[in-house]
């Protein structure tokens, strides 16, 4: 009667070999579809965002100011009626999401970043915002520096993605490590222009990118408030 052989060291190096190449195709796609989905999940909530920007335009006839202290709340000059920190006529800082309402950090546990033509959130005179606009419009860009006319954008608001460079951390309420590429620098220096691309790795020419971008066109921010009569 013969003995039934057992595998030989290099038979059975060859078959975790072969179940080390099927798991590693498993895997890997579903790392891809879970980072997938976190961008999806954060494209969803910055759209959910924009509509409480609306809604809180709808309901005041300004836009809210940004968060400069990181409690969440907007920070207005009361003695001016107008955002406490503003340059070249734009307001930037942290989303006011407890003003707003709304989810204060993205998936990644990072705080959101707004923008506004800062004159679409003075408080005085009253119903500030109307048809004639007026300010400085928010410059949504592929690039950095990307110079142009404006583009009719009245506040935008942005993740910074998964590497979260540049952004408010929710928990320690520290600013993370500084981005590297020039179009995420971009994002984070405060001036009108906000880069809106694809996400781009560290080795790519053109830097690494993984921001996302939602912004509020003035012209949707106008027929919401005269469908509401809020504007003529």
């Amino acid at each position: 009667m013969k003995q039934a052989r057992g595998f030989t060291l290099v038979e059975l190096a060859v078959v975790i070999f072969v179940i080390t190449l099927l798991l590693g195709s498993i895997l890997i796609p579903l790392s891809t579809q879970v980072e997938q989905k976190q961008i999806s999940d954060t494209q969803k909530t910055l759209e959910e965002i924009k509509e409480a920007l609306i809604g809180f335009a709808l309901v005041n006839g300004y836009l809210p100011c940004p968060d400069t202290n990181n409690d969440g709340m907007e920070d207005v000059n009361v003695s001016t009626g107008k955002c406490s920190t503003v340059s070249s006529g734009i307001a930037a800082g942290n989303l006011p999401w407890a003003t707003l309402s709304v989810a204060n950090t993205d998936v990644w546990g990072n705080r959101f970043r707004y923008i506004s033509n800062e004159r679409y959130a003075w408080r005085t005179p009253a119903a500030v915002i109307s048809l004639s606009g007026g300010g400085t419009d928010v410059r949504i860009c592929q690039t950095a520096n990307c110079g142009g006319t404006g583009t009719a954008v009245v506040a935008a608001i942005l993740s910074h993605g998964k590497n979260g460079y540049g952004a408010t951390n929710s928990l320690s309420g520290t600013t993370n490590p500084n981005p590297t590429g020039a179009d995420e620098i971009e994002n984070t220096d405060g001036d009108r222009e906000i880069v809106s691309r694809v996400i781009s790795a560290p080795e790519s020419s053109s830097g690494e990118f993984d921001d996302i971008v939602a912004s509020l066109s003035r012209y949707i921010l106008f027929n919401r408030m005269v469908t509401a009569g809020r504007l003529p």
